[in-house]
C-alpha cells in the first residue's frame, strides 16, 4: 500500500471519491514510438508503473495497451514487462495483427498478466482506422469471472496525426469505424476505448463522434470539456521533451492519449471505472510546455525524489507518457453453512449459522463491486436472509431456525442468488444436517420407569468404608435418544458420601456408588433419602431429571470373630472352646470369646458365635 495523497488531478476533475477506493483491475495505455526511446528507461517506467501508488495502492498493471508496435517491437516489450514483473506475476502478447503497418507508425499491441487476465482469441478484430493502421478489438475476461457479462472489449487505436482538415476527417473516419465495430456489439457492453487519438480539442468530429448515442458511447472520465491551455496541464499526454531526433519534441501541451468507457463502465455495478483513478502518468500538471523533468517534479506529493526519477524515465523512454486508469471488479458470492449441526434434544431451539461472504480477489475493499444477496430456506431450516457485503468485510451471518420437533435425521437446504452484476457463483446451494433425539429417561429399572428404589442393608459396624453401588439405567434408549449423566448426589450427609458418578449412559447400566462409612457410624439403623440428580448429554435442550433413593443401614457388630480376622469359622470356634469354662482371672481366659462381656465363657457366648458362624466383615 502506499501513503494516502490528493493529487491535482482529483482537484481539476471534480471526479474523486469522499474515500480513496481502489481497483483490482489496472489498464494502461502508451505510445511505445517504435521503440525509438531509450530501452533502458523504457523498462524503468514499467518499473515504475508496477509501483504506482498515486491513487492510494500499487498494483502491477493487469493490461498493457500500446501502440506504435512495429512486428519486431512484440519479443522486447515482453521481455521488459517480464523482467520488471513482481514475483508470480507473468506477462502474455494477446492476439497481435500487423498488415503492414511498420510503415505507417506501427500496430497496435495488447499484454496481459496470465495470473489474473485471458483473452477470448476468436473475438480479436482488426478495423481499419486510415493512415495505413488498424485498430485492434480485444475480448478479455477477470480470472474467476466466468459468466458472459464477465467479459469486456478493449479497443487500441492510433488516428491520424496532423493538424489539417483532412487529418482531422480522416481521424473522424477512423472514430466512425471504432464506433460501427462497437455498435454492432448490442447494447449493454463493457468497452475500453484506448490508444494515441492524436485529437487536438474536445470540438474535434473524431471526439463527438466517440461520445455520439448508440450502443458503444463513450464516457470520457475528465468530462466533455476542453483540455486545451496551461490550465488543463494535469490531462495533457505529450511530449514529455522538447528536443526532437528520433523521438517528437514539443514539451507537454497536448492531450493525444485517451482511455474512455462505455457507460457501462460507469455505472459503479460489476466491472467499474474507479472515480477518480485516471491519470497521465508522471505529469503533475505543472510542465506545461515544458520537459516532465525540468525542475522539480511533484507526481508523488512530498516525494520529489521519485517523482524526479519517473519524469527522468518518461523523458527518455518515448514522445507520450502513459495514461492509467483502475476499475473495480464484480462481486463474488461464496457461502459456508455447516455441514452437520450435530445432535439436538426434541423441542429444543436450535440455529444454525449462514456466513455469506464478497470473496473478490481484491487488494483494498472497493476494489471490487458490493454483493447484493438474498437466500430462501427449505426443510429443515426457516428464517430470512438477504443483505449486501462489500469485499474484505467479515461475512454476513444469518441465524437460521431448525425444526427440532421430529425425532430423527433432518436436513435444511439454503439456495442463494445474487443479482449483483458479472458476480461469480450467482446461485449457491448449501446443506446442513443433524439429529434430533429424545431426552433421556432415568430409571432404576430396565423395564418400566422405576424413580424411586428403597433400599435395606445390613452390614458391620467399625469395618472402614463400604461401597454400596446401585445401577442406573437410561429406559428405553436407542440411537434417538440422548444419552444420560448422574450430575450430583442431593440429601448426603454423615455417614454417607458420594463416590463415582456416570456420564453418558445409553445402553448399558450406569453405576451410582454411595460410601458408608461404618467406623464413623457405630451400630444402630441409619437412613438417607437422596436424591440423584441426572440430566440429558451436553446437547442443545438439554434437560434435567432425578431419581430418589430410601436406603436404610442396619449396622452391627460382627460377634464371634474371635481371632479378628474378620470372619467367624471353624478356626474362631476352636479359640473359644480351649478357653470355654474359663473366668477372668482365671488361667487361660481369652476375653475376646467372652463375647457377651459377663466375665465367664460359657454357653451364652458359644451361642452367639454359632448364630453368626460365616458371617465376614
Amino acid at each position: 500500500m502506499g501513503r494516502f495523497r490528493i493529487h491535482p488531478l482529483a482537484l481539476i476533475t471534480a471526479l474523486a471519491a469522499t474515500t480513496l477506493a481502489t481497483a483490482q483491475m489496472r489498464v494502461v495505455n502508451y505510445n511505445v514510438a517504435q521503440l525509438n526511446g531509450n530501452l533502458t528507461k523504457l523498462e524503468d517506467v514499467f518499473a515504475n508503473l508496477n509501483d504506482d501508488d498515486w491513487p492510494g495502492w500499487a498494483k502491477a498493471p493487469d493490461v498493457y495497451l500500446f501502440q506504435e508496435v512495429n512486428a519486431a517491437d512484440t519479443g522486447p516489450l515482453l521481455t521488459m514487462l517480464n523482467n520488471q514483473a513482481p514475483a508470480g506475476v507473468t506477462y502474455e502478447l494477446a492476439t497481435y495483427t500487423n498488415t503492414g503497418e511498420d510503415c505507417c507508425a506501427g500496430a497496435q499491441a495488447c499484454f496481459y498478466r496470465t495470473d489474473t487476465i485471458t483473452e477470448q482469441v476468436n473475438q480479436h478484430q482488426d478495423i481499419f482506422t486510415g493512415a495505413g493502421r488498424d485498430a485492434d478489438r480485444w475480448r478479455l475476461r477477470y480470472l474467476g469471472y466466468n459468466g458472459d457479462d464477465a467479459k469486456f472489449y478493449v479497443y487500441s487505436a492510433h488516428l491520424k496525426a496532423g493538424s489539417s482538415g483532412s487529418d482531422e476527417a480522416d481521424r473522424d473516419t477512423g472514430a466512425q469505424a471504432i464506433r460501427a465495430n462497437a455498435d454492432a456489439l448490442g447494447d449493454g457492453q463493457h468497452i475500453i476505448y484506448a490508444g494515441d487519438f492524436n485529437l487536438s480539442e474536445n470540438t474535434e468530429a473524431a471526439y463527438q463522434t466517440l461520445l455520439a448515442l448508440g450502443n458503444g458511447k463513450a464516457r470520457d472520465p475528465y468530462g466533455t470539456g476542453t483540455w486545451a491551455g496551461s490550465s488543463h496541464a494535469i490531462k495533457h499526454t505529450q511530449s514529455p521533451r522538447l528536443a526532437t531526433g528520433t523521438l517528437v519534441g514539443g514539451g507537454m501541451d497536448d492531450r493525444y492519449d485517451f482511455q474512455m468507457v462505455t457507460g457501462e463502465f460507469r455505472d459503479d455495478e460489476g466491472y467499474s471505472y474507479i472515480v477518480g483513478t485516471y491519470r497521465a502518468f508522471g505529469n503533475d500538471g505543472n510542465h506545461y510546455n515544458q520537459r516532465i523533468d525540468n525542475g522539480t517534479n511533484t507526481y508523488y506529493p512530498g516525494d520529489t525524489a521519485r517523482s524526479g526519477i519517473v519524469a527522468n524515465n518518461l523523458f527518455g523512454a518515448s514522445d507520450h507518457i502513459p495514461v492509467v486508469a483502475d476499475y473495480q471488479l464484480p462481486a463474488w458470492m461464496e457461502a459456508d453453512l455447516p455441514l452437520d449441526f450435530g445432535r439436538a434434544i426434541q423441542g429444543s431451539v436450535v440455529t444454525v449459522d449462514l456466513e455469506v461472504t464478497n470473496a473478490a480477489p481484491v487488494i483494498v475493499q472497493q476494489g471490487a463491486d458490493e454483493l447484493d444477496y438474498d437466500a430462501v430456506m427449505s426443510g429443515a431450516l426457516s428464517g430470512t436472509c438477504s443483505g449486501s457485503v462489500l469485499a474484505l468485510d467479515p461475512p454476513d451471518v444469518c441465524s437460521l431456525q431448525v425444526d427440532t420437533s421430529t425425532v430423527g435425521m433432518v436436513s435444511g437446504t439454503v439456495d442463494l442468488t445474487s443479482t449483483s452484476q458479472a458476480v461469480t457463483n450467482p446461485a449457491l446451494q448449501r446443506t446442513t444436517m443433524g439429529s434430533i433425539v429424545r431426552a433421556s429417561v432415568p430409571s432404576f429399572s430396565d423395564g418400566a420407569v422405576e424413580a424411586v428404589a428403597d433400599v435395606a442393608l445390613t452390614v458391620i459396624s467399625d469395618t472402614g468404608s463400604v461401597p454400596l453401588a446401585f445401577d442406573v439405567f437410561n429406559n428405553g434408549y436407542d440411537a434417538d435418544q440422548a444419552l444420560l449423566d448422574v450430575d450430583s448426589v442431593g440429601g448426603l450427609a454423615a455417614p454417607f458420601s458420594a463416590g463415582g458418578l456416570p456420564s453418558d449412559i445409553g445402553a448399558t447400566a450406569g453405576t451410582v456408588t454411595i460410601t458408608y462409612d461404618s467406623a464413623a457410624a457405630g451400630t444402630g439403623d441409619y437412613l438417607a433419602t437422596l436424591t440423584l440428580n441426572t440430566s440429558d448429554e451436553d446437547l442443545p435442550g438439554e434437560g434435567t431429571g432425578s431419581l430418589t433413593l430410601d436406603l436404610t443401614i442396619h449396622a452391627r457388630e460382627l460377634v464371634g470373630d474371635v481371632n479378628g480376622d474378620c470372619v467367624v469359622d471353624l478356626s474362631d470356634l476352636a479359640a473359644l472352646l480351649a478357653t470355654f469354662g474359663t473366668s477372668a482371672g482365671d488361667a487361660g481366659y481369652n476375653a475376646a470369646a467372652d463375647f457377651d462381656g459377663s466375665g465367664a465363657i460359657d454357653l451364652s457366648d458359644l451361642a452367639s458365635l454359632l448364630a453368626s458362624f460365616g458371617q465376614s466383615c
